[in-house]
């Protein structure tokens, strides 16, 4: 049975009625959202929020781009093709894809930040983790440090996954290991290894350290380990204290160079310790 045209009216008023109410209370409880997050944004570090999503970003960037292959798939058909084989070629050794590797690593662990500080915050890169005044007794904690770890390393590079993995340099045309080549290497790797301690315990620790204090050793500490999967899980469980430990030394002494200088000479040794174990040395 029909409605009579009145009470219709009378229903189309109440639908009406109640669309417009929700409407107008749906419009405060936007505007509280709306303003809880303007709240939340003034509230935060903007220093700190930068540091880690540029972190995000590189660390992605780097992942991808270390991949030779498909760089040199990426290039093929381009005025780039000759990188793109020169960095896959290994007829001689793997020298020019470890290159590849830390130029790609150098870009996102240095310049990116370098270029945020100096033009986006225009401060001073000595701020983070480049000073060069050492405090005082802390020569002392990395000669001891680096005591304790030469004999751990000596006892990693009996182990068949530390000789499977390190050197990261391949020779393949019969040429000594103790040469030009290597020598190469090691400079190259020195490079990568100054790159890493800037972005982690330089740009990483000083950038949160504002906001977070000495829970920015721990935040840093997570990324570094993580970019140590595909290692020896010794050397991926050790990274977790090294990363604390290193990450401590900037915080507390402003400068990353112990740390590079700690960190260097374990993996030079590595190096020369592992070539020894395969019998490569001589």
């Amino acid at each position: 049975m029909q409605k009579p045209a009145c009470e219709q009216g009378r229903n189309i008023q109440l639908e009406h009625y109640a669309l417009a109410h929700t409407q107008a209370s749906a419009r405060p409880r936007m505007l509280e959202i709306l303003e809880h997050i303007r709240r939340d944004v003034a509230a935060l570090d903007r220093k700190a929020v930068v540091a880690l999503v540029y972190a995000a970003f590189g660390l992605a960037c780097i992942y991808y781009l270390k991949d030779t292959a498909a760089v040199a798939g990426f290039l093929s058909g381009t005025q780039l093709e000759p990188l793109g084989r020169w960095i896959t070629d290994s007829h001689a050794n793997n020298l020019p894809g470890l290159t590849w590797w830390v130029a790609v690593v150098s870009v996102f662990y240095f310049v990116g930040p370098f270029l945020i500080i100096k033009l986006g915050w225009h401060g001073n890169v000595r701020d983070f983790g480049l000073r060069l005044r050492i405090e005082p007794g802390f020569w002392k904690l990395f000669a001891a440090c680096t005591a304790v770890m030469l004999p751990l390393v000596y006892l990693m590079s009996l182990t068949s996954g530390f000789t499977a993995k390190y050197p990261f340099l391949r020779i393949f045309n019969g040429e000594p290991y103790i040469g030009r080549t290597l020598l190469i290497w090691e400079l190259i790797y020195f490079v990568q290894f100054f790159g890493l301690e800037f972005f982690f315990r330089g740009f990483l620790v000083h950038s949160l350290k504002r906001s977070l204090g000495l829970y920015s050793i721990f935040v840093m500490t997570v990324p570094y380990c993580m970019i140590h999967f595909g290692k020896p899980p010794a050397e991926t469980m050790a990274a977790i204290a090294a990363g604390i430990f290193l990450g401590w030394l900037s915080y507390r002494n402003g400068s990353i160079w112990l740390g590079l200088a700690l960190h260097c000479t374990v993996a030079f040794s590595m190096d020369i310790l592992a070539l020894h174990a395969k019998g490569l040395l001589f």
